[in-house]
């Protein structure tokens, strides 16, 4: 059976020698989920999660031409 591995900024590891960490945000317009992986205290992959709880919008860079 092969071992479960995971790319990391040192290349393809075993899971089982990382130490798994998460945390949280929270503000009014998102949550995250932030996950980390260490080895020996240094991080070596982070990936975050988020929920947006508002709409995105964005305004135009441009006058209306009405």
């Amino acid at each position: 059976m092969s071992t479960p591995m995971i790319h990391t900024i040192k290349g393809n590891l075993p899971i089982a020698d990382l130490e798994y960490g998460t945390r949280w945000e929270t503000t009014d317009d998102y949550t995250k989920l932030i996950e980390t992986y260490k080895l020996n205290g240094e991080i070596v992959r982070e990936s975050a999660h988020v929920l947006a709880k508002r709409g995105f919008f964005g305004e135009s860079l441009t006058p209306n031409l009405q």
